[in-house]
């Protein structure tokens, strides 16, 4: 995200230099303009980036339960029932 050098309020032009909070022309507060849509957006972002990742980690969970059931080991009643006739 590019830093802009104006004011977002009244639009004048800010100074490369000027890292005060306060726009000196209509002293709106630079750091929190419109801070309820950028974190609204962020939310979006956030919840979208969230539904891609467990998406994926459905995608493994079923991957890895498909191997693990193909790689399941004897039941173990047949070992019981191998250790009576001993």
């Amino acid at each position: 995200m590019a830093i802009e050098n104006k004011c977002p309020a009244c639009g004048k032009k800010l100074s490369i230099f000027y890292l005060k909070q306060e726009c000196p022309y209509c002293h709106a507060n630079l750091l929190y303009y419109n801070i309820e849509e950028r974190l609204e957006r962020d939310a979006e972002k956030a919840e979208a980036e969230y539904a891609k990742l467990d998406a994926f980690l459905d995608k493994l969970k079923r991957i890895f339960h498909i191997r693990s059931k193909s790689k399941e080991e004897p039941d173990s009643s047949s070992y019981k029932e191998k250790s009576k006739e001993e």
